[in-house]
């Protein structure tokens, strides 16, 4: 049988490339009568770039950026060439992601500065990139890709914002978006930090209020274009994925992004998609809940695996939902880590279930003397 193993990162300890890898090794090391392949994806949030990285024929070129609170942190640009045109993969994370700030920074996520996602896009054009992706997620800031803009050299007052946007029009910009949230709304990103990060309803209605005069500001600086059948102005904030990174999804939809899911983009690029078919679809994530079954790697991958009548399985290291669930994008059981089981382990278990040892064919029996 061959099986394609398709894992998201376990977790802040486990990236996706390290997860695919010991899935596979332990399910090999079970069924190693199977062919077994190991694909690291992300949904565009952190470890998008890393994702790419792990593929053969990527190019990771380290650089240095701004962080959210103003010190310098490592980031990288990953590049890959194809058909003539070099394209840079960019994790927004690795400039502004949580992990870089304390716990009390988060508390005030409009103290903190996107302009290090924009110093990345620099090094990514500097680099000869003619396209460039970004990953978007969840992120520490929360100041409307402002500092984005900012550094990209639209200036403090955004006055210089329709010269950025035309400047980079050369240039082919894809949002890889985790999700579709947008910029502002009950269901927007300065909602979304009460729902999800807790935070106070006071503080998220100020939030909002601020996005909406950012959103003003920056109607004025570049007037959004006009609906084909209503003739209206368009509302860039409610466009699906406006609101990740607290705006940064936003800052580059209004620099003329197309917006991609991450997960669905990633299928493509690295040409996982053409694997399913024939194939057994095992996808790894930390946990599987009603979020997964509805964005992202799994999700993507298993309704890509249902278009062409691949079953697939999901091993997480929680289990939150059951089989209903999942039943629409075709995912024929779900796995859980138990105690003092690693991944390796897991996937052990499973090919045990799925993937049997053939049974040898019954001997000759001896030949009969004439």
């Amino acid at each position: 049988m061959r099986v394609v193993v398709v894992s998201d990162r376990f977790g802040h300890q486990v990236g996706a490339a390290l997860a695919a890898t010991r899935l596979s090794q332990g399910w090999q090391r079970q069924a190693p009568h199977d062919h077994v392949e190991a694909w690291a994806l992300s949904d565009g949030g952190p470890g998008f770039a890393d994702a790419v990285a792990a593929v053969p024929g990527s190019r990771a070129t380290p650089v240095v950026v701004h962080g959210p609170a103003g010190g310098e942190v490592p980031a990288q640009i990953v590049t890959r060439e194809r058909d003539g045109v070099r394209t840079a993969y960019l994790d927004a994370a690795h400039a502004a992601g949580r992990h870089l700030v304390a716990e009390s920074a988060l508390l005030h996520p409009q103290t903190l500065s996107s302009a290090g996602v924009g110093e990345l896009l620099l090094a990514a054009r500097g680099a000869g990139a003619d396209r460039v992706v970004l990953g978007v997620g969840d992120l520490a800031t929360h100041d409307g890709g402002r500092g984005l803009l900012v550094a990209l050299g639209a200036g403090e007052d955004l006055a210089g914002l329709a010269d950025v946007r035309a400047d980079w029009s050369g240039t082919r910009l894809v949002l890889a978006a985790a999700t579709e949230l947008p910029l502002t709304g009950f269901h927007g990103a300065s909602a979304t930090l009460g729902t999800e990060h807790g935070l106070d309803v006071e503080l998220t209605q100020e939030l909002e209020r601020g996005m909406g005069a950012l959103v003003e500001l920056v109607d004025r600086r570049l007037p959004p274009p006009k609906d084909l059948l209503s003739g209206l102005r368009r509302k860039p904030e409610r466009e699906p994925g406006a609101g990740l990174g607290g705006g940064v999804g936003y800052a580059v939809q209004r620099l003329g992004a197309r917006t991609e899911p991450g997960a669905r983009l990633l299928l493509d690029e690295l040409g996982v998609r053409e694997r399913l078919a024939g194939a057994l679809v095992v996808l790894g994530t930390d946990v599987y809940d009603w979020h997964t079954v509805h964005d992202g790697v799994v999700a993507e991958t298993a309704s890509a695996a249902l278009d062409v009548a691949a079953p697939s399985v999901v091993l997480a290291r929680e289990v939150m939902v059951g089989r209903r669930e999942g039943m629409a994008l075709g995912i024929s059981g779900t796995y859980a880590v138990r105690d003092g089981e690693d991944l390796s382990g897991l996937a052990a278990r499973v090919a045990r279930t799925w993937s049997p040892a053939p049974t040898p064919p019954p001997a000759a029996p001896p030949p009969t003397e004439a």
